[in-house]
């Protein structure tokens, strides 16, 4: 997660970038204190999608192909179908041979859309489905505990957010020192929340958004708030979006 019309920011695998939020609402002033803009540093991409709902169109649904959710861990997430019914975010309990974990939707109407995370990280994998804005700019945010790779939900389909580099667009968890979150804020000023990475430094965080183009991705404007609170702070060590937390509304491919 189309059009650029606001920033998300994100962190390459191994590059990453830094931001802050919260969870629910507008997380821009994250925390109190004197806030000052900033540019962002390294060059990350992500987009997100817009649902047929956001569109306009009113669908029945995705076309059914009769998979069923077998060897996944499943729970309800969002409607990205646009069909009015919630859906099933799930992820895949066990790692394929190559190493990857797969993962995606079912819609209602009995579609499986999905697509594959890489990862070695010897820890397990998570899944939150999110929209962005509110009004179905829909994303997958996949996690292996260090970083957080970013996806697009569209047209019944999940694909991979690239940077300019053409590279997977992740956000870092602490482990490249480029972030250390993700939340969803409107760090642009229009009103309109974004994606952006977080950056968290002492009392300070830092918000990152970015600029979506299709499924590719620029960095967008920074923030940087000073005095930031104990609560804040934890934020901007999270996975959320809105009111949805990676760790209470995703799910997880083990303990």
């Amino acid at each position: 997660m189309v059009t650029v019309r606001r920033p998300l920011l994100c962190v390459l695998v191994g590059l990453a970038l830094l931001t802050g939020c919260s969870s629910g609402g507008d997380d821009a002033d994250a925390a109190s204190g004197t806030t000052t803009t900033a540019t962002a540093t390294t060059t990350a991409s992500a987009p997100a999608s817009t649902s047929p709902a956001a569109t306009g169109s009113a669908p029945a649904g995705c076309p059914a192909t009769g998979d069923a959710l077998t060897g996944t861990a499943h729970a309800p997430t969002l409607d990205v179908d646009g069909d009015g019914r919630p859906d099933t975010e799930w992820i895949a309990t066990q790692p394929a041979a190559d190493g990857s974990t797969r993962f995606g939707v079912q819609t209602a109407s009995g579609d499986a859309i999905a697509a594959d995370f890489p990862s070695a990280s010897p820890v397990a994998r998570s899944l939150l489905v999110a929209d962005v804005t509110g009004h179905g700019e829909l994303v997958a945010l996949v996690s292996d505990g260090r970083q957080v790779a970013l996806y697009a939900i569209s047209d019944c389909s999940i694909v991979p957010v690239q940077n300019a580099q053409g590279e997977q667009y992740a956000f870092d968890l602490g482990f490249t020192g480029y972030g250390t979150g993700v939340g969803c804020a409107d760090v642009g000023g229009d009103g309109v929340r974004d994606l952006v990475g977080l950056q968290a430094d002492g009392t300070s965080i830092t918000s990152t958004a970015v600029e979506l183009d299709g499924p590719r991705a620029t960095n967008g404007p920074s923030t940087t708030t000073t005095g930031a609170t104990a609560a804040q702070l934890d934020l901007a060590h999270q996975v959320t979006c809105g009111d949805l937390t990676l760790a209470a509304d995703g799910v997880t491919s083990g303990p």
